[in-house]
């Protein structure tokens, strides 16, 4: 992970994790797609995001093409989170 957030938004870090997708590999194996999935770890602005303090959400969507696309997407999830526009996701006891 990151040492420095990539955002802040309304006192929160953001940090985004973006990993390579797991293909589902049958035979005989074509070359598998180069997509990526994301996660995002928010805590308190200036907080630690391995503390206590911080929550990792994982983002159940189709995965992106490519890093830049998902860093983007992780930060648009992380604002929505915050704001509260994602049932059942809160950082209200950050």
């Amino acid at each position: 992970m990151d040492v420095n957030p990539i955002a802040s938004y309304k006192g929160f870090d953001l940090y985004p994790l973006v990993y390579k997708h797991a293909v589902v590999r049958t035979w005989p194996e074509r070359r598998p797609d180069r997509t990526f999935d994301a996660a995002v770890v928010i805590c308190r602005e200036g907080g630690e995001p391995e503390g206590t303090q911080a929550r990792t959400f994982r983002l159940d969507t189709v995965p992106w093409d490519n890093v830049g696309a998902a860093r983007r997407g992780v930060v648009r999830y992380a604002e929505d989170i915050i704001n509260g526009a994602i049932p059942g996701q809160s950082v209200v006891s950050l």
